[in-house]
Parts: C-alpha cells; structure tokens; sequence
C-alpha cells in the first residue's frame, strides 16, 4: 500500500508580500518531476485533497494561494497577469525547484500558458483545462456584473462605515448572496447534463455548499480574485513552440467549450488535445481519480487510454 504523502503550508514571499503554497512531497525515493497546481476561482491550496492522495503519491505538487488581482480595499495593489505570473514562479524557485510541469485549471489556465511560453527552460510539460481565448458571453456577463455589484459595495463602504444592511439596489444581503451562488453553480456547471449525470451533480452540491457557506459575495470575490482579468486578453500572443502540452476539457463544458478548448490547443506547436465524457467544467471535481490518471500517464509519457476518454493528436 503507497503511504500518503506529506502536505505543509509554506511561506512564499514576493515584493515585500507573501503567500502560502501547500507542499505536498510523496514518502518515496522515485517521486516524478513536481507539479506546480495553479487552481480556477474561488478554490485555494486546500481545494485540491483529492489529487493529493492520488497524484501526490507520485509527484511533488505545489498548490500556492496567489495574492488577490483586484482586491476591493486596497485598488491600488491590482495586479496584472505579468505580475501573477510572477508571483506564482516564485514557488518552485523559492521551494528549490529548476523544473516543473505546470497545471493551469479555469482561470489559472492564463498563468499557466505564460509560465510555458515565457520560461520553456523551467517548465517540462504543460496541462491546461478549461481554458478559452476569451470569455464566452454567459461568463462575461457575470464578470461585469461582479465588477459593478464590487464597485457598489467599495461606495457603500466608504460613504457609509459599519454594517450594511441592504445593497444600493435594496436587495437585503443574504438574498444576493444567494444570487450569486445561483448563478455561479449555474454557470460553472451544465445543469442539462447534470440531470443525467451524478457526479456533475455532486460537484455541483460541494461547488454550492462551499460558495454558500462564505461570508462574502461569491461573485464580488470571483472577481476580486483574478475572474475580471478574463475580460483583458486571457492568453498572450505568440503561442509556444517548446514544451510538451496536454490541453482537456469537458464534453458537457459550457463555460469553456470543447471549441473553445481546441483553439486554445491550436495556438501549442503539437499539442495533445482531450475530451473526456461524462464532464463538464469543474472535471476535476467530477472525475478526480480518472483526471488524475489522465495527467499521469501524459507526464509520465505512456498512452492516453483513460476510460471514456477521446484524444486527439492535433
């Protein structure tokens, strides 16, 4: 039986800041190349046990907690995806890691791609899910109504010190917090596929559960993370040439679909691209022992015979 792995909280520090990265370290002498696990919004370096206990046994994974891009108290901290991208290869340089594969999820995907194209001597393989040139038009529809509900909120507060007990359109606080986690489980989620499909409907309960239980507006903290970043270019011009890349999505994506998913892979000279069924945008979640087999065998550079997994050599 393969023991667990180790997990600690590390500080990361960056210009005059810091962060916390989750180390995970296999107890084994044959641990593969580390993985550094740059998540979507609203997760964080706890988000991700599942593929500790499964991928963690064979890799090193890195896990940071990125700063905040556009934090509702201090505007003048916004960070750009130059400067995410700069803080999250603080991690394995800091943790002593030359070489890393990198795996972008959702809006962590932009961060990934940069770190392959603009350092293709430190990344080994690059894995992107759900990733899109740009924002479809249900996604940046909630983007910019979490600008303005954070704008409003970022008035309120500075007109009005203390407590608020409604919102500038008079909802009362509790029933747009409740919005927005409808809309967020809705979106990130296919609720079509999920009648037929229990583990997209599970993902969903934990994806609600979790987004319910925050004392903040998910969705002013969706943006507030890095989701308003979406709206500017996700990806850099120029494509990569030189690292070894694996882009997949869901078949049921809606957020981020499986055309979308392919021009992204069009953009990576000889990308490997994958669809897995019975997905959608939160595939991690859904298929976590299949998803984490799937990026085994690509690092380890064995076939890519996932049950009810469709790859294609692009």
């Amino acid at each position: 039986m393969t023991a667990a792995p180790i997990a600690t909280d590390r500080v990361i520090h960056w210009r005059g800041g810091r962060y916390l990265c989750r180390l995970v370290t296999p107890q084994t002498e044959k641990a593969r190349q580390p993985v550094l696990i740059l998540s979507g919004g609203l997760q964080n370096r706890l988000s991700w046990a599942r593929m500790e206990r499964s991928l963690g046994t064979q890799h090193t994974l890195l896990i940071p907690d990125l700063p905040q891009a556009n934090p509702s108290d201090r505007p003048q901290a916004r960070l750009t995806w130059k400067d995410l991208t700069d803080a999250a290869l603080q991690a394995p340089a800091q943790l002593g890691f030359e070489h890393f594969a990198a795996l972008g999820v959702s809006s962590g995907y932009p961060i990934a791609y940069r770190l392959a194209q603009q350092h293709p001597d430190r990344v080994t393989d690059l894995l992107v899910f759900g990733a899109s040139l740009r924002p479809g038009p249900g996604l940046t529809a909630l983007l910019q109504e979490g600008l303005r509900r954070q704008a409003a909120s970022t008035l309120s507060h500075d007109d009005e010190p203390g407590p608020v007990t409604t919102s500038t359109d008079g909802t009362r606080p509790h029933l747009r917090h409740q919005e927005s986690v409808d809309k967020l489980v809705n979106l990130l989620t296919n609720q079509k596929a999920a009648q037929h499909t229990f583990t997209i409907r599970a993902a969903a309960r934990v994806l609600r559960n979790q987004l319910a239980a925050s004392p903040l507006d998910p969705l002013v903290a969706y943006v507030a993370d890095r989701g308003h970043l979406l709206l500017d270019s996700p990806l850099p011009h120029g494509g990569i040439d030189h690292v070894r890349t694996l882009v997949g999505v869901g078949e049921h994506d809606n957020v981020t679909t499986v055309e979308d998913n392919r021009s992204v892979a069009s953009t990576i000279r000889d990308a490997t691209f994958v669809v897995m069924k019975h997905t959608d945008h939160l595939m991690h979640m859904e298929r976590d022992s299949d998803f984490a087999d799937l990026i085994t065998r690509f690092l380890h550079q064995r076939p890519l015979s996932v049950a009810e997994t469709h790859s294609v050599q692009l």
